[in-house]
């Protein structure tokens, strides 16, 4: 995961005594830095005049994800604010730096009365901020600072980022509706959908030397509780893969999908399953069903937590449990041992699908939709662990790639929220980073997760 950069400036007043003021800064500054944060530091501002005029130059100097407001003592409010406004379309974290003892004396230098003195006015000008403190002698709220980070840092990403995509509206679903210009808009992905035959030209015109290749790769460890599937299934499975890769290195996508049901699994005779998979696991974010709205819920889990995300969906639901899995789909970063490989051929399209196990632990889940009034996140976490033995109606033995999803919250109170068939999901819990992401881009978060003491 790429270093935080993050625009540092201190604020105080000339009436405290300025090298005790700058020390409280460079603290501060130690603490950030050991966390792994690049700053683009600029000395303290006590001032009005060209402190504030050194400072906006200092900041503008570098570039940065986020900026950090330390408040460290009383503020000169004129100065503060006129070098905020100058990054008031940047998220900022203000902070509220405690004091510390001095013997059985504390010593506030009373950067509570200056960060409540400037919180208000920063929201009433619409300021993308986050509002931290630590108590008297204590560390900083580093986590804080850093999930914030990892948030703002996402915004700016999923600005640039590129979403593609063959087909349109697998099934008809309802719940992979979008709107191209309110997603652009809000969050900031552009999409681009590709025809099955720009898919099929390119996965003809692969060299039959690299396919190889690549099958000898890719199934080394792959192993067939079913038996062997036949070569000319594996190696359609495999120019899939590579076409698609290709496709998304040369129109720089960040994430993909397929219409498969209705597109690609019926119409070039292929399951998708497997080759979905290879294009996750070589780190473009994949979900079924031009479920755009998921797609870009596994980008900014992908973002904020540096791991490869992957999308389950919904079988079954107990009062305690949700069975969670996916129809043959397992990229690799979820899979616990071996590649597990089935035939499937005699329900799907002679093709072939994963029967591995995935890795059981914390997840987080998040599912992204459209509202009446924008855009709705439902975020879940819970425990997954090992599923029963199971399978989808007419599929044979082994199961999918599943678990038993134990949520932090009643069952029944998340079917209240939920969205879709999908979610999007990774290991760990990122819902602070998730919230404030929400909060950075204007999007209702409905949380059914783990509260604080649980």
């Amino acid at each position: 995961m790429r270093a935080l950069r993050a625009g540092y400036v201190s604020f105080g007043t000339q009436f405290y005594k300025p090298e005790n003021l700058k020390a409280i800064s460079t603290r501060a500054e130690k603490q950030l830095t050991d966390a792994g944060i690049e700053l683009v530091r600029t000395d303290p501002v006590f001032g009005e005049g060209t402190e504030v005029d050194r400072a906006i130059a200092e900041l503008k100097a570098g570039e940065w994800d986020f900026l950090i407001a330390n408040i460290i003592n009383w503020i000169e409010v004129r100065a503060v604010t006129r070098v905020l406004l100058e990054f008031r379309r940047e998220p900022v974290v203000l902070y509220s730096f405690g004091g510390f003892s001095e013997g059985d004396t504390l010593i506030s230098p009373a950067a509570g009365a200056g960060s409540t003195a400037i919180r208000y006015p920063l929201e009433r000008w619409g300021f993308k901020f986050k509002y931290l403190f630590n108590g008297p002698d204590s560390p900083m709220d580093v986590s804080g600072i850093i999930h914030f980070g990892r948030a703002a840092y996402t915004a700016k990403q999923l600005r640039k980022s590129r979403i593609g995509m063959i087909g349109f509206n697998d099934m008809g679903l309802y719940t992979t509706d979008f709107s191209v210009i309110k997603l652009r808009d809000v969050i900031g992905p552009e999409v681009e959908s590709m025809d099955m035959l720009q898919l099929l030209r390119r996965m003809e015109a692969l060299d039959a030397k690299k396919v190889q290749k690549e099958i000898a790769a890719i199934t080394k460890n792959w192993e067939y509780p079913l038996g062997k599937p036949k070569e000319e299934v594996v190696e359609r499975v495999v120019r899939m893969y590579l076409a698609t890769v290709q496709i998304c290195e040369e129109k720089d996508f960040s994430a993909f999908s397929y219409k498969c049901v209705d597109g690609v699994d019926l119409e070039l005779d292929i399951v998708h399953a497997v080759p979905s998979s290879l294009v996750a696991s070589a780190g473009y974010p994949y979900v079924d069903e031009n479920d755009i709205g998921n797609l870009v819920a596994e980008l900014m889990l992908k973002l904020l937590s540096g791991q490869e995300p992957m999308f389950l969906e919904h079988y079954e639901h107990d009062p305690e449990w949700i069975l969670l899995g996916e129809d043959g789909y397992a990229p690799n970063a979820f899979i616990d041992g071996n590649p597990q490989i089935k035939d499937v051929s005699t329900v799907l399209l002679g093709g072939i699908a994963h029967c591995s196990r995935i890795k059981l632990g914390r997840m987080t889940l998040a599912c992204l939709a459209e509202s009446d009034r924008g855009y709705r996140m439902h975020v879940v976490t819970g425990e997954g662990r090992t599923p029963p033995q199971w399978v989808e109606m007419g599929v044979p033995l082994p199961s999918w790639p599943s678990v038993k999803f134990f949520p932090d919250v009643p069952v029944r109170q998340i079917l209240d929220h939920v969205q879709s068939q999908h979610f999007a999901a990774v290991y760990g819990d990122h819902v602070e980073a998730l919230v404030d992401l929400c909060n950075l881009l204007d999007i209702e978060p409905v949380l059914d997760v783990r509260q604080a003491g649980d």
